[in-house]
C-alpha cells in the first residue's frame, strides 16, 4: 500500500513537472496572467484522477490534456501573432519602413546572388582551366584581383545576413553579436585551411576580409546616423546595411570585370574562345551584364530611399 502511494505521488510529481514545461507552447503574457493557476487545476485534478482510477488513468488523461492543450496553445499563439502584427502597422511613422526601402532591399538581395553567380563561374573556370596557375605566376596583380573577388563575396555574404538580422530582429546588439559569430566562420571556412598549409597568405587574405569588414560596418553606421532622424532607428539600420552591402558588391563586379576583361592574356583569352572544354563565355558574359545591371538598380533605389529620408527631414 505504501508503495503504491509512493509511486502515485511520483507520478503526480512528474506530470506536473512536465505539464510545467509544455506551458512553454503558450505566449508568454499567456503564460504570466494563467500559468500558475493552470497549474494548479492541472495537479488537482491528476490528483483526483490518479485516487479515484489509479495509475493506469494517466493515459487518457494525459491524451485529453495534450490535445487540448495543442489547440488551445496554436490559438493564443495566433492571436498574439496578429496583436504583433497589429502593434507593427501602427506604429508611428518614423518606425515604418517605406516601400522604398524594401525595393532597395529586395535591389540589393538581387544583386547579391547574382554577383555570387558570376564570382562561383569565374572560380569553376579557373579551376578548370590548365593555365591559371601560370597566369599566376606570371601575374600578381591577376591573383590579387582573384582574391578580392572570392573576399568581398565572402564580406558581401556577412552584409546580406546584417540586412536579414535588422529585419527580423529588433534588439541591435543581438544582430551585431551574431555578425561576429558569423564573419568568424565564413572566414574560417572560406579560407582557414590556408592556416595549416599556407599561413603567410592566410594572414594576407584575413587583412583584407578585415578591412572589407571594416569598410562595411564604417558605411553602416555612417547612413544609420544620417537617417535615423527622418526613417527612425530600424529603417535607418536597414537603409545602412543595404548601402554597405551594395558598396562591397560594388567592388566585387568592378574586380570581376577587372579580372575578366583586362588582368588574365593567358588562359581568359583561351576560354573566351571556347578552347578550353566545359566553359561558357556567353554565361560568363551575361552573368557580369547583369551583376552589373543589378548593381545599377541597386544604385537606383538606395538614392531612391535616400531622396525619401531627405524630404522627411
Amino acid at each position: 500500500m505504501m508503495n503504491t502511494s509512493s509511486a502515485r505521488k511520483r507520478a503526480l510529481a512528474f506530470s506536473t513537472w512536465l505539464y510545467g514545461l509544455f506551458l512553454y507552447a503558450y505566449p508568454a503574457t499567456f503564460r504570466r496572467d494563467y500559468g500558475a493557476r493552470m497549474v494548479r487545476v492541472f495537479r488537482d485534478s491528476c490528483s483526483e484522477t490518479l485516487q479515484q482510477h489509479g495509475m493506469a488513468s494517466l493515459g487518457p488523461l494525459w491524451l485529453h490534456t495534450i490535445m487540448d492543450l495543442l489547440l488551445t496553445a496554436s490559438l493564443e499563439r495566433w492571436s498574439t501573432l496578429k496583436e504583433k502584427t497589429h502593434a507593427m502597422t501602427t506604429l508611428p511613422t518614423t518606425q515604418h519602413v517605406p516601400p522604398r526601402l524594401w525595393i532597395a532591399l529586395a535591389a540589393t538581395l538581387l544583386a547579391f546572388m547574382v554577383s555570387l553567380v558570376a564570382s562561383l563561374n569565374l572560380y569553376l573556370i579557373e579551376d578548370s582551366s590548365p593555365l591559371t596557375r601560370a597566369a599566376y605566376t606570371a601575374s600578381p596583380l591577376l591573383r590579387f584581383s582573384y582574391a578580392g573577388i572570392y573576399l568581398s563575396a565572402l564580406v558581401a555574404g556577412v552584409a546580406i545576413c546584417a540586412i536579414a538580422g535588422y529585419v527580423l530582429i529588433q534588439r541591435v546588439a543581438i544582430v551585431r553579436t551574431g555578425l561576429v559569430i558569423i564573419a568568424l566562420v565564413v572566414m574560417l571556412g572560406g579560407f582557414g585551411g590556408l592556416l595549416v598549409r599556407h599561413p603567410q597568405t592566410f594572414l594576407i587574405y584575413g587583412a583584407i576580409f578585415t578591412a572589407l569588414l571594416l569598410l562595411n560596418i564604417l558605411l553602416e553606421q555612417t547612413i544609420t546616423r544620417h537617417t535615423t532622424h527622418p526613417l527612425g532607428p530600424r529603417p535607418a539600420r536597414i537603409l545602412g546595411a543595404c548601402v554597405s552591402a551594395g558598396s562591397i558588391l560594388l567592388i566585387n563586379v568592378i574586380l570581376l570585370v577587372l579580372h575578366t576583361l583586362l588582368l588574365n592574356p593567358v588562359s581568359h583569352a583561351l576560354y573566351m574562345q571556347g578552347q578550353i572544354g566545359a566553359t561558357h563565355f556567353n554565361f560568363t558574359l551575361i552573368s557580369m551584364v547583369l551583376a552589373f545591371l543589378t548593381i545599377v538598380i541597386c544604385t537606383i533605389s538606395l538614392g531612391s530611399a535616400f531622396r525619401l529620408s531627405s524630404l522627411r527631414s
